[in-house]
């Protein structure tokens, strides 16, 4: 097999990026757009040592679980993957997955529950950001093509609320009539970097102006456009970002209009979200998955309970309704402070946040602490290898563990083994219909 060749591939997989996965003279063969269960004919575009890359040039035998995508953007913006696999199929290559996960990276017989679903597969998201460049006359917004930074204008994202859309139509008249100049990453000159986007479940709306400066011109053509078109904008803030970075957000916000926050209803409770705040991108499913995270730790009125990475204190004030007292660490400052407001906001006394490194300030807490239970939700990479030793070391009887990479779960549950742990059952929980991605939650206890 060379570049440039022509083959016929039976489809037997999706990979992580979305790409349908055959196999030919013993190689794999990665070809974007294809699903299990076809038979294309592909053009090979790249050889490596240990796999190919084909582009799909036909479908001789469509997989039955295949839809037409009704974004005209699929397969061109690097968001959604699998917008053309069934939501019946994309929870049963989810489900395969975290199984593979288990079996081949941790090599563990954990029991796998098929992913609770989400009962909206479309218009979902609470926070969007998008990048922009300059494109002659024109203003590119969108999204990034997969593997690159060529931004694919995107006019009407379908898993974001259709207000978005509204405000970003606005956004680009306020853009173009008023010459607000572009960021260019290359040459690190011009104003406007992002715009990212927040809204609650009861429809109000975040808009942030990411900015290599410290203020924007035409305020008040701004702020008129939301006041009178779409009063759901109840904040409007500048984030102040002068760094040669991919980061979005800078280290300092500033409000325009409105307040600098909004609020959002979680299992019951009222939580402050402002610019920099962590929450989980589906409000409707991190109910479900904070449910069944409890149901799976069985909290009493008497336990002492531990929330790593806890953000602006969601999971953390959930379990200090359930349990005796609650003690929560972030290294994001501000999530700390709305995590002490929210508390506030919801009368709750039993929980205390700490701002800090979990690796730096573990050692003190489980000192000083006599912890029952401790709940991670750390970022896709997973825990840092001394944390999970710090809690196994500790002999604490019970871990959940939230996670939204099944990879680096499973590693980490592998050490955990090793520690003396055992994990129970593991359940997928769909956060993000038309991607590959998939939050889970499982909870290990001292063998």
């Amino acid at each position: 097999m060379k570049k440039n060749d022509f083959i016929t591939l039976m489809i037997d997989d999706i990979g992580t990026d979305g790409q349908g996965i055959g196999h030919h003279e013993g190689i794999a063969v990665f070809v974007d757009g294809a699903l299990p269960g076809e038979t294309v004919r592909a053009k090979m575009i790249a050889l490596k040592k240990n796999y190919g890359v084909g582009k799909l040039e036909e479908i001789t035998e469509p997989s039955p679980t295949r839809v037409k995508p009704p974004c005209h953007v699929f397969g061109k913006c690097g968001g959604c993957t699998l917008q053309h696999l069934s939501y019946a199929g994309q929870l049963t290559f989810k489900h395969n997955h975290v199984l593979s996960c288990m079996e081949r990276i941790a090599g563990l017989c954990v029991p796998v529950n098929f992913p609770l679903p989400d009962r909206q597969e479309y218009r979902y998201r609470n926070k969007a950001a998008f990048p922009l460049r300059q494109n002659g006359m024109n203003v590119d917004i969108g999204f990034y093509a997969r593997h690159s930074h060529r931004i694919v204008d995107v006019d009407d994202c379908k898993i974001q609320p259709h207000n978005l859309e509204i405000v970003m139509s606005q956004l680009r008249v306020w853009i173009v009539k008023n010459g607000i100049s572009i960021y260019d990453e290359k040459t690190h000159t011009g104003l406007l970097r992002h715009i990212v986007l927040r809204e609650n479940k009861a429809g109000d709306i975040m808009l942030v102006l990411c900015i290599n400066g410290e203020d924007i011109p035409h305020r008040s053509h701004l702020i008129m456009l939301f006041e009178f078109v779409l009063p759901q904008v109840k904040s409007i803030m500048l984030s102040i970002n002068k760094q040669r970075t991919n980061v979005i957000m800078g280290e300092k916000s500033i409000c325009i209009y409105g307040r600098d926050h909004i609020f959002e209803t979680l299992c019951g409770l009222d939580f402050k979200i402002s610019a920099e705040s962590f929450l989980q991108v589906n409000s409707v499913q991190a109910e479900v998955l904070y449910n069944t995270l409890f149901k799976q730790l069985s909290l009493c009125k008497t336990d002492t309970v531990l929330d790593l990475y806890c953000g602006a204190g969601t999971i953390s004030l959930c379990a200090a309704q359930r349990a005796g007292k609650v003690i929560g660490v972030e290294i994001v400052e501000q999530a700390i402070l709305n995590a002490k407001f929210n508390a506030r906001l919801n009368g709750i006394e039993n929980a205390e946040f700490f701002a800090g490194d979990a690796e730096k300030l573990l050692p003190s807490i489980l000192e000083s602490e006599t912890i029952d239970t401790v709940i991670v939700d750390p970022p896709r990479k997973g825990l840092d290898e001394k944390v999970v030793r710090m809690l196994a070391n500790s002999g604490i009887p019970k871990i959940g563990y939230v996670s939204c990479n099944p990879s680096t779960l499973a590693r980490d549950l592998a050490l955990f083994e090793e520690l003396g742990y055992r994990a129970g059952v593991v359940q997928p929980v769909d956060m993000f219909p038309q991607t590959t991605n998939v939050e889970c939650v499982t909870v290990l206890e001292r063998k």
